[in-house]
């Protein structure tokens, strides 16, 4: 008995000396480890919550999955795009909507979308269909257009194009007339892999590029060959972009007004009347508007009481034109360019 005893108590005095070494250690890392990581996450928390300068490359990295959408905003189901292997991508993307016979149909176009994430999202949030035109060099693009889509808007590329004035910035990526065919073709696909799941392009800037036969006939080739449409923003009068797309078969459209070219919520109002007269008029209309403060709070009031007014809001893709190519020549125009050609 005595014996156990002493080995019982050897055995406690072994695990009493464990115990203080790990306590005294445990103390020791308390009162000298840095605690630096948890300084660092608290400040990189803090920091992506500050909106930075809206540059290309400065954009902030918060995930736009925190987004809440406006009420009624997204109220297709997510993804519920037409999905036949066989469509070309403009049907494919398309979102389906009901058009009644005889109703005034107007399409909104936000362009730019894309460098500015917050007025962006708040783009995203309006109630569809909007179509949202991305730029294919904004920071982390992809995720806002998934985002989009997932909200039941219609999105295309915001194609960076040559504009008349070289003292204009463009961005990154622009289509000039100067290109080669290869450098042009290579721009175009690496602008159009920015981001999935679009019908078409129109363009930035590009007053000098759309005036430019060649070039266009060279653009609508690769849309085509790709199943895409192209929409005009027509910031010149002297686009032959429209009539390309025509000669090529491209489903196309042109814009029929711009929001605000003149700063102030005053004028978006007015510029939105203007596209009503349109509207009436012709039976479609399209509109082009920018991630802006006063843009986004006019189309927030407009929105809700445009159907009380006798009109309906369509995605771009339902006010496209589709013409065959037969007969074109005998209209004057000129005839569609071979790939050979190119």
């Amino acid at each position: 008995m005595t014996r156990r005893k002493k080995q019982t108590g050897r055995r406690g005095g072994v695990l009493t000396f464990i115990l203080m070494g790990g306590a005294f250690v445990f103390i020791l890392d308390s009162l000298f480890a840095p605690r630096m990581p948890d300084q660092r996450a608290s400040v990189r928390s803090a920091v992506s919550r500050i909106a930075p300068p809206t540059l290309p490359d400065k954009m902030p990295v918060s995930p736009v999955e925190t987004a809440t959408l406006a009420p009624g905003a997204g109220t297709s189901p997510p993804g519920d795009f037409r999905s036949e292997p066989s469509l070309p991508a403009w049907k494919k993307y398309a979102v389906s909507v009901d058009v009644p016979s005889g109703i005034p149909k107007i399409a909104i176009i936000i362009d730019d979308v894309g460098v500015d994430r917050k007025r962006s999202i708040e783009a995203i949030a309006l109630p569809e269909p909007i179509t949202l035109a991305f730029l294919p060099y904004a920071h982390r693009v992809d995720s806002l257009a998934k985002l989009a889509r997932e909200s039941g808007h219609e999105i295309l590329v915001h194609m960076p194009m040559e504009p008349m004035d070289g003292d204009l910035d463009p961005g990154q990526g622009v289509l000039t007339g100067t290109m080669d065919a290869r450098t042009f073709a290579g721009t175009l696909a690496q602008n159009l892999a920015a981001i999935e799941g679009y019908v078409g392009i129109n363009n930035h800037m590009g007053s000098r590029l759309t005036v430019d036969p060649a070039a266009m006939d060279r653009l609508m080739v690769a849309l085509k060959a790709r199943g895409l449409a192209f929409i005009d923003s027509r910031t010149t009068a002297q686009s032959v972009a429209a009539q390309s797309a025509r000669v090529h078969g491209l489903p196309y459209a042109e814009r029929s007004v711009f929001l605000d070219h003149v700063p102030g919520i005053g004028n978006v109002r007015e510029s939105l009347k203007a596209l009503e007269k349109t509207a009436r008029e012709k039976g479609s209309a399209i509109a082009i508007g920018h991630p802006k403060d006063d843009t986004l709070a006019a189309l927030r009031e407009w929105i809700p009481d445009l159907a009380e007014k006798g009109f309906v809001l369509v995605p771009v893709t339902a006010v496209l034109h589709a013409p065959e190519t037969r007969g074109l020549q005998a209209a004057g125009l000129r005839p569609p360019v071979k790939a050979s050609e190119r």
